[in-house]
C-alpha cells in the first residue's frame, strides 16, 4: 500500500513536471515567433507598403488554412459521433437482445422446476398413501 502510494506520487510529480515542460515549450515558442515576426519586419528591405500587402495576404492565407482545417476537424469529429451512436445503438439492441433471452431461459427454468416440484410432490402423496 505503501508503495503504491510513493508510486502514484512520483506519477503525480512526473505529469506535473510534463505539464510544466510544455508550457515552457510553447511559451518560447510564442516568444520565439513573436521576436522573429517583429525582427523581420524591422529589418525588412521591402517598403511599407509592400510589408503591409505581404503581411495582409499571409494573414488572409493562415485564416483560410485555420477555416480549412476546423471544418475537417468538424467533420472528421462529426463522423466518428455519428459511428459512435450507430455502435452504441447496435450494442444496445445486442444487449436488449440477451436480457430477452435470459428471461425467457429463466421462465423456461422455472416453468421446470414447478413441473419437477409438482411431480415431486404427486410422488410423496402417493408414497404416504
Amino acid at each position: 500500500m505503501i508503495i503504491r502510494m510513493l508510486e502514484e506520487r512520483k506519477r503525480k510529480y512526473e505529469r506535473k513536471k510534463k505539464i510544466e515542460t510544455a508550457k515552457n515549450v510553447a511559451t518560447g515558442t510564442v516568444i520565439g515567433t513573436t521576436l522573429g515576426a517583429i525582427a523581420g519586419l524591422l529589418f525588412a528591405p521591402k517598403a511599407g507598403k509592400d510589408t503591409r500587402e505581404d503581411i495582409a495576404e499571409k494573414s488572409k492565407e493562415m485564416a483560410e488554412n485555420i477555416k480549412t482545417t476546423v471544418t475537417e476537424q468538424l467533420d472528421s469529429t462529426k463522423e466518428w459521433a455519428d459511428k459512435t451512436k450507430d455502435e452504441l445503438k447496435e450494442n444496445w439492441k445486442e444487449m436488449k437482445d440477451k436480457k430477452d433471452k435470459v428471461a425467457r431461459d429463466l421462465k423456461k427454468g422455472a416453468k421446470e422446476i414447478e413441473e419437477i416440484v409438482e411431480e415431486t410432490t404427486k410422488d410423496v402423496k402417493e408414497d404416504i398413501k
